[in-house]
């Protein structure tokens, strides 16, 4: 490979600019070798590795030093070096945190350790110096880790406010319809209008990006046309080859699972051709391995043979590294399908927040996953009953945790408090009956004398006990996104909310576990207790380590001064 030479002091612009816009194009080779060529300390050539690295003599900002660390190891990953990318990713961060090489940290880190990183990064952004195009930088990158483990909501957030930064930034804008699409509420006419210029940007990756989301959008039609009775849409299949053949060999595998779950009907020859073609281009990437064994069983689908490599897939992309819990939606909807098993969370929750046009494109026909439930932690609603109000979703989390019922003045006083009185002087006895007769009317079932819920309704908070109750740590943390009803101030609302939260702390500081404890700190935000029994169990080279170390100095310091 040639070397770009360039005078000092003659070059046109920043090196390090000029070599993320190569990359932006697509034209690694040549990034490489400016990289290579660029070297602010005097190392013309090195090749460099963190071990080799040299402290300059000359006072050298090392800002740019570790930049170039950063675009090399994302050169690396394109060439399916995922380890060197997190090595050189590493290195850089702690060499100067600017906010391009914490953009790269984010994105080389497993999502869960990116994300700390990166919301380290952001609450101290003002220190950092950021600029309108930092702050956009480190909100994609906060998108993305989100995405990753299926807080899809808060991921077209962040996607929003990098647009709102930098609108004319294509990957942003094209990050922020592909949420708009999954979750969002925009028309799906408005969105294809804006993804249509970006069809033939000049970056091949915004171009193989915006194919993506059109091939979603188009699927999402096709699919409602489906059930309204219509055909499927014209071209669909051309769309989706268009799509593999922009997608870089070792890329391949990612893009599959959307093509497998629009491609297979009848066409059998063809999906073999492209699972083939995903293994000759695949790397060491466990997310990579587990999207095309996810590929392998919903092309295999509903014969059983689809069950090997669909539990294959639900293990590598469920946790760890490979984490991805969009793609894990798939796997386990299927996997339930064919084993008859029950939908767990967080999937379960997922599912509710995706797009009624985006489900079939997850969930295969017929699975019965949409029974009423209430989320009650962290948030309150109702799914598959009609809304209630926050008073009546108070009464009905009583009801669920007192299956046994409730004598009328003992569930008024739980639900009003002491001395009570509405509007119009109504008494808490008759404020709750006409609360229970709002129940009935959205199709529950209660018993008087005493009020007993006779409906079969899950909640997210009664699953949170089981789990406690059995020790199934791991799943209670999945299920715990924050205090039952938390804008409620009914006093019954209250002692259920603090009994859970004190269930939870004894569970989780009795395991022992850092990554557990760490969960769980990032789940209860401003407990001091449990940041630092994180911070004992953690072990000293933990990558997350100086983050929990923050949150303990921040804490101690707003408690005691």
């Amino acid at each position: 490979m040639g070397q770009v030479a360039f005078p000092s002091g003659e070059h046109p612009e920043d090196p390090l600019e000029l070599a993320q816009k190569l990359i932006l194009l697509g034209r690694d080779g040549e990034a490489l070798a400016l990289l290579s060529a660029f070297d602010p300390w005097g190392q013309r050539g090195s090749g460099y590795t963190p071990a080799h690295l040299v402290v300059p003599q000359s006072g050298f900002p090392p800002e740019k030093e570790a930049e170039r660390l950063c675009l090399l190891g994302f050169l690396r990953a394109r060439a399916g070096d995922l380890m060197g990318y997190r090595t050189l990713a590493q290195e850089a961060a702690r060499i100067a945190p600017t906010p391009l090489t914490l953009y790269h940290l984010g994105l080389a880190l497993p999502p869960r350790d990116a994300l700390a990183a990166l919301e380290a990064a952001w609450r101290s952004w003002d220190g950092l110096r950021l600029g309108e195009h930092g702050q956009a930088r480190l909100a994609f990158a906060l998108a993305r880790a989100l995405r990753r483990l299926g807080r899809l909501e808060e991921a077209l957030g962040y996607a929003s406010l990098a647009v709102l930064k930098e609108p004319e930034n294509p990957f942003y804008r094209l990050e922020e319809a592909a949420l708009d699409l999954l979750v969002g509420r925009t028309p799906l006419e408005e969105v294809e209008e804006g993804l249509l210029p970006l069809l033939s940007h000049e970056a091949q990756g915004a171009r193989l990006y915006a194919h993506w989301n059109l091939v979603l959008l188009k699927g999402m039609a096709a699919s409602r046309s489906e059930h309204r009775g219509g055909a499927r849409g014209k071209g669909l299949k051309e769309l989706v080859l268009a799509l593999l053949r922009l997608a870089r060999p070792s890329g391949l595998a990612y893009h599959l699972p959307l093509a497998v779950m629009l491609l297979r009907k009848g066409e059998g020859p063809l999906l073999s051709r492209l699972l083939r073609a995903g293994w000759a281009g695949l790397g060491n990437d466990p997310l990579a391995r587990g999207m095309l064994l996810l590929a392998e069983g919903l092309a295999a689908f509903p014969d059983p043979e689809a069950l090997p490599p669909l539990r294959e897939a639900l293990r590598l992309l469920g946790e760890g590294e490979g984490e991805h819990k969009e793609e894990t939606l798939r796997a386990w909807a299927h996997l339930s399908a064919l084993e008859g098993a029950s939908f767990p969370e967080p999937y379960r929750r997922l599912a509710h927040a995706l797009r009624p046009e985006a489900r079939p494109l997850f969930f295969p026909r017929g699975l019965a996953w949409e029974g009423p439930f209430l989320y009650a932690l962290g948030e309150a609603r109702l799914v598959g009953l009609p809304a209630l109000r926050p008073r009546g979703l108070e009464l009905l989390v009583l009801l669920l945790a007192h299956p046994e019922g409730l004598p009328g003045e003992r569930l008024a006083r739980l639900l009003y408090g002491e001395g009570f009185r509405e509007g119009g002087g109504e008494t808490p006895l008759s404020a709750l009956r006409v609360e229970v007769h709002r129940l009935r009317e959205a199709g529950l079932e209660v018993a008087a004398r005493p009020y007993r819920l006779l409906t079969p309704l899950r909640a997210d908070f009664l699953e949170l006990r089981e789990a406690l109750r059995e020790g199934d740590l791991p799943r209670a943390l999945r299920l715990y996104r924050g205090p039952l009803l938390p804008q409620s101030q009914a006093p019954g609302i209250g002692e259920l909310r603090l009994e859970l939260e004190g269930a939870l702390r004894e569970g989780f500081l009795s395991s022992g576990d850092p990554g557990l404890l760490y969960g769980l700190a990032q789940r209860l935000g401003d407990d001091l207790l449990v940041w630092e029994a994180c911070l004992e169990a953690m072990p000293p080279k933990d990558p997350r380590r100086p983050a929990v170390r923050a949150w303990v100095v921040r804490l101690r310091r707003s408690y005691w001064g």
